[in-house]
């Protein structure tokens, strides 16, 4: 019965969410580049929205999925993105030397 309850409940949620309205963009509103930007500048904007109610780090309304991909773009510059290069150790068990990759 409490699988059932569960089931109805997060249904009706599904349900809900299915008729919620987002407003679109018009020609003005930020688009990539902009998410970029946005992006680059998220971690020191969250800091700022911690205490001052004017600084948000997601301009809303925005153009969509190119604002969101542009965001991502920029945020990702923080982690170092895919350009984060690993370098492989080994040391070799007998001798206790390290071997690099060519070396191996």
């Amino acid at each position: 019965m409490k699988k059932m309850t569960t089931f109805c409940v997060l249904a009706g949620l599904l349900l809900l969410t299915a008729c919620a309205e987002r407003p679109m963009g018009g020609p003005n509103d930020p688009a990539l580049v902009r998410g970029i930007i946005d992006g680059l500048f998220a971690p020191i904007s969250f800091v700022l929205s911690l205490f001052s109610d004017t600084v948000r780090m997601y301009a809303f309304p925005n153009i969509g999925r190119w604002y969101d991909f542009g965001f991502l773009i920029g945020l990702s510059a923080w982690g170092g993105g895919a350009s984060t290069v690993t370098r492989y150790v080994y040391i070799d068990r007998r001798s206790g030397r390290t071997l690099d990759v060519e070396q191996r």
